[in-house]
């Protein structure tokens, strides 16, 4: 057992300082403006380019560099307008292969792949003929018979299997060819541009198209590569750089040799694919041909049958020329359109309606399968053509004249760029109108118009009210509430932008009637209803103005499921938080309407929501809250926050955000007003506190609310919190739970306690309490009935930090005070029994220290023992009073026991 020293604490007066003063004309922190007077025929910056001149010369190393990036640059890469053709195709490759899928099962005919069903060969029967022509005609048609024995049909193939099918057939076309195996590869090629002729399933044919011409491409460079090999051997030239004439005869009748194989393919179909895909080859016979055999496959297409099929070999031709020419293979794009527009009663025929519905296809559906085609061939005619708008008319009038327009209608408004559509809208709305009780596309095309339309920065020189009410009258008489929606979202964009409140407000109105009427759930079209509002909030310029209008929230509440009230309640909180400009919100009906969204998301809330979900709504909720002010009037905004903690109780942030708005609400009030709303603030943090699972936030809560009851005079409150946190201290957790991990509470016990003990100091006694100090009794003798480990770092950091408190209570005149409060130096006087009373917790809590030193050096705790010893030490020298016998025998004592164990390293002992 430590000897017994008791504490006596050294009273400290306060002393006066004289220091020196200097009498100075400039404050040292003050910026020197200089005035520079310019002459009146010289800039600003000819004034100062003497001063810069030095600093103008480039650097000699950065010159040379970037005389080497010029160099560098290709004639290509240095034209700003060039388009790169293969690079946009890739894009819209990508693109139609998300979105032309299908469920159904697919066949693909092959001799090349394992498995199937063995179909009979015609070939095979020819070659049963003994006639020498007939061999070699024989012969010739070999190219069509894949193998030499029959070829397999393998059926029920799944989307992703056939995918997988194709990718083996090119590896098979490369592997052949790395094997000198050239005809084998090229049965292959031929085999696979025969798919193309199969529209069994036409809803996946615009997905298997982008396959196979993959395929195609890759056998048509392998051909190319080996030709070029043949002619330069392995020196890297360009395409432009080849010149025929140089080419050798024995590569000259190579190229001729893959010709003509090509030209004797029977059918037109892969004849036509496989010259396309050999057309880069012709180079090496005479460059030439090239254009001519381009113009003649233009035409050759005409013997395709298929609409659907001939218009992807368009679109095949025209990805070859651009690859090939550039910017020069336009005026291809544009003539293959133009046969396209000539055939294009087609593709509406009775045959092919057969065909399509037999598929069970609808006819949008059909029409769909069209517009990559089209768009392709229409983005290359629009990079042709020099005057767009004069083409866009041209269009338009086709589209006015021909039945059945709405293909060609749908890729004219997507291709186009906005500001020609927006000059055109008036006559494109009315080829809208006219036709549109047999559209099919009609809400594709609407939709796209008004996406356009929302490009529009003014449009004041257009009829946007005319437009809107056609468009509506339009979108009203649809019979598919999908389709509905769909053009609803960008013309309710281009209402917010170009129109009046009121008009937005009828079509939102409106918008309600169809969906009432429509006599489905509005839950079956949330997705859709939360992109509307979600546009329409983003696009609107003033987003209070939303909810001024009467039908604004019941739209948003149209749907009546938890999930979908709940998923709209977020969409509609976030966005309009994250546009609300100013800093409070006033209206009271903006706060009603936000209220009754915030209520929807704290009700979602249940044992099952998860926690990342929780962290969301609490958010949403406190910035409401933050955002919402009554100004002076202090009472409306208390029962605000009375209203949001019955509204919200599941949530400890939100009531956390609430107690800090309740704090600073009582700070703000003024005295001579607002005592009883101090009071009444005081109180609702008292009782809003223990609704929180977590002791930790709860102490913390405890101790904020009485701080803010001291400053504004609440004594009695202030010393409720304090003591119900002194009573808490046991239950705060050494580890906490946040974002999925355990931390722990270590060095938040020791800021909050430290920061309750300085509370403390300040806190005038009950004198109706017959106990001095009382509130800090009480918290010592909490610690001695915890059991902390002695040598847990916390409990000896608390012991150091009271005997703090319990000095600075013995002087006659505090360190700080709160203006209006008694502290107890003011309320005692240095009376000699709260003296004694004082410095008895002292000596206890410096025995206990004592102990805990001993415990240190039992447990082999060098360290802690020697900073603890230092710590205690600097204590008694600061604070204690020397000159008592037992305090410099304490003093004395430590000080050997910190030589004895000296660590040279430590900095603390340094300083000392």
């Amino acid at each position: 057992m430590p000897v017994y020293y008791k504490w006596t604490s050294e009273t400290k007066q306060k002393r006066k300082h004289d220091y020196p003063s200097l009498e100075i004309s400039n404050h040292p922190l003050k910026i020197e403006v200089y005035n520079v007077k310019l002459s009146a025929n010289k800039s600003f910056l000819e004034s100062l380019q003497k001063w810069s001149s030095p600093f103008e010369e480039l650097d000699p190393l950065l010159r040379f560099e970037q005389l080497n990036v010029e160099n560098d640059l290709g004639p290509d890469e240095k034209i700003e307008n060039t388009i790169n053709y293969p690079k946009v195709w890739n894009a819209k490759r990508t693109a139609i292969l998300n979105k032309y899928t299908t469920g159904e099962k697919l066949t693909i005919v092959s001799s090349f792949l394992p498995g199937g069903e063995k179909i009979s060969s015609f070939s095979a029967l020819l070659r049963q003929v003994s006639n020498l022509n007939e061999k070699v005609k024989n012969r010739l048609e070999q190219l069509d018979d894949f193998d030499e024995s029959s070829v397999r049909k393998t059926m029920g193939l799944s989307q992703q299997e056939f995918v997988t099918k194709i990718h083996m057939l090119d590896d098979e076309i490369k592997k052949a060819w790395d094997t000198e195996q050239r005809v084998k590869a090229f049965k292959i090629a031929i085999q696979c541009s025969k798919l193309l002729s199969d529209i069994n399933v036409m809803q996946f044919y615009p997905s298997k198209f982008v396959l196979i011409s993959d395929v195609l491409g890759n056998f048509g460079a392998l051909v190319y590569d080996r030709l070029k090999k043949k002619s330069f051997g392995n020196v890297d030239i360009k395409f432009q750089d080849i010149d025929s004439y140089n080419v050798p005869e024995s590569a000259r009748e190579t190229c001729q040799n893959w010709m003509f194989k090509m030209a004797s393919i029977r059918e037109l179909l892969p004849r036509l694919y496989m010259e396309m895909s050999l057309l880069k080859c012709y180079t090496f016979i005479s460059k030439s041909e090239i254009k001519p055999a381009i113009e003649r496959l233009t035409k050759m297409i005409r013997g395709i049958g298929n609409p659907l099929v001939a218009i992807y070999v368009r679109v095949y031709l025209c990805n070859v020329a651009s690859s090939l020419f550039g910017k020069e293979s336009e005026c291809y794009f544009n003539d293959n359109l133009k046969e396209f527009l000539e055939e294009y009663q087609q593709i509406i025929c009775p045959n092919m309606a057969k065909k399509f519905g037999t598929q069970l296809l609808t006819a949008d559906q059909y029409l769909s399968l069209y517009i990559p085609a089209v768009d392709w061939l229409l983005y290359g005619t629009l990079n042709y053509t020099k005057c767009k708008d004069t083409l866009l008319e041209e269009m338009l009038e086709k589209c006015d004249t021909t039945e059945n327009s709405e293909l060609l209608l749908c890729c004219c408004v997507s291709g186009f760029d906005s500001t020609s559509i927006i000059k055109q809208s008036t006559a494109i709305m009315d080829i809208i109108r006219n036709q549109s009780d047999h559209m099919v596309l009609l809400s594709q095309i609407l939709s796209s118009v008004g996406e356009h339309l929302c490009h529009a920065e003014n449009y004041c020189q257009l009829p946007s009210e005319a437009l809107s009410q056609c468009w509506w009258k339009i979108a009203t008489n649809m019979k598919s509430t999908e389709n509905f929606l769909q053009v609803l979202e960008p013309w309710l964009q281009f209402a917010c932008n170009q129109l009046s409140s009121q008009h937005i407000n009828m079509i939102l109105r409106g918008t309600i009637r169809y969906m009432i009427k429509c006599g489905k759930p509005a839950e079956d079209y949330c997705s859709q209803i939360q992109s509307v509002i979600k546009r329409m909030l983003k696009s609107i310029p003033d987003v209070e103005e939303l909810f001024l209008m009467d039908a604004f929230m019941p739209l948003v509440e149209l749907a009546q499921t938890s999930n979908a009230r709940t998923a709209m309640a977020k969409t509609v909180l976030t966005i309009f938080f994250e546009r609300y400009n100013a800093v409070e919100i006033e209206d009271h009906i903006i706060i009603s309407s936000l209220m009754r969204l915030c209520c929807i998301l704290h009700d979602s809330i249940n044992a099952v929501t998860v926690e990342d979900e929780n962290k969301v709504c609490a958010e949403l909720i406190n910035k409401f809250i933050h955002a919402v002010s009554y100004y002076d009037d202090l009472e409306q905004q208390l029962n605000f926050y009375v209203e949001c903690r019955s509204a919200f109780i599941k949530l400890d942030s939100v009531l956390i955000a609430l107690v800090h708005a309740v704090n600073a609400l009582a700070v703000r009030a003024d005295e001579s007003r607002g005592r009883w709303l101090q009071r009444a603030c005081a109180a609702y943090v008292f009782v809003t506190v223990p609704s929180l699972q977590c002791p930790l936030a709860r102490a913390q809560l405890y101790l904020l609310g009485g701080q803010a009851a001291l400053l504004t005079g609440c004594i009695g409150q202030a010393e409720a919190n304090l003591k119900t946190l002194v009573s808490l201290i046991p239950e705060i957790p050494q580890f906490v739970q946040e974002d999925g991990q355990n931390k722990p509470t270590h060095d938040r016990v020791v800021g909050l306690l430290s920061n309750f003990l300085s509370t403390l100091l300040i806190l005038p006694d009950n004198m109706d309490s017959n106990s001095k100090a009382y509130i800090l009794s009480g918290f010592i003798k909490t610690m001695e009935r915890i059991h902390w480990k002695k040598t847990d770092p916390l409990y000896y950091t608390l012991l150091l930090r009271s005997l703090d408190l319990l000095c600075e209570m013995t002087q006659e005149s505090y360190a700080y005070h709160i203006d209006g409060v008694l502290s107890n130096d003011e309320l005692y006087g240095s009376e000699e029994e709260f003296i004694e009373t004082i410095e008895s917790h002292a000596t206890n809590i410096c025995q206990e220290l004592l102990v805990v030193l001993k415990s240190l050096g039992d447990a082999k705790e060098t360290k802690k023992q020697y900073n603890l010893a230092l710590e205690l030490f600097w204590r008694i020298v600061r604070r204690g009073k020397l000159k008592d016998s037992s305090m410099t025998s304490l003093a004395t004592n430590l000080w050997a026991l910190a030589q004895k164990i000296q660590d040279s390293n430590n900095k603390f002992a340094v300083s000392i």
